[in-house]
C-alpha cells in the first residue's frame, strides 16, 4: 500500500506504530506493586515494618479483573513490554486524532 498521500507527521507515527506492533513483544495491561507480610514471626516485614514488595500485572477481561505475579527475574522484560504496548495505545489515539483532523469535523461546522 502506498503512503505517497500521507503528510509526514502521519507516516512517521503509522510507521512507529508498525514497528512496535510487528514485533509482537507487548502486553496489554498495568503493573501493580503490591506489598506484604509473609507471616514469618522472625522476617523484616514483621519485626521493621518493611513489608515485602511484588509486581504484578493488573489485566482486565471479561469485565473481571485478574492479577498476574511476575517472578523477580522476569520484572524488566515484563515492564518493557507492559510500556511497549502503552506506546501503541498512544500512537494509535494519534493517528485517530491526525484522521480526524484531516476529515476537518468540529462543533462548529455543521454543513451536511
Amino acid at each position: 500500500m502506498s503512503r505517497n498521500y500521507m503528510d509526514l507527521d502521519l507516516k512517521k507515527t503509522t510507521s512507529h506504530l508498525a514497528r512496535l506492533v510487528h514485533r509482537g513483544d507487548f502486553l496489554r495491561g498495568n503493573p501493580v506493586i503490591m506489598e506484604r507480610t509473609c507471616g514469618n514471626k522472625n522476617c523484616r516485614c514483621v519485626l521493621e515494618g518493611k513489608k515485602h514488595k511484588s509486581l504484578y500485572i493488573s489485566k482486565n477481561k471479561d469485565g473481571k479483573r485478574k492479577m498476574i505475579y511476575v517472578p523477580k527475574r522476569l520484572e524488566d522484560e515484563v515492564r518493557a513490554k507492559l510500556d511497549a504496548y502503552q506506546k501503541i495505545k498512544k500512537l494509535s489515539e494519534k493517528i485517530s486524532e491526525i484522521n480526524y483532523s484531516k476529515l476537518d469535523i468540529d462543533k462548529k461546522s455543521k454543513n451536511v
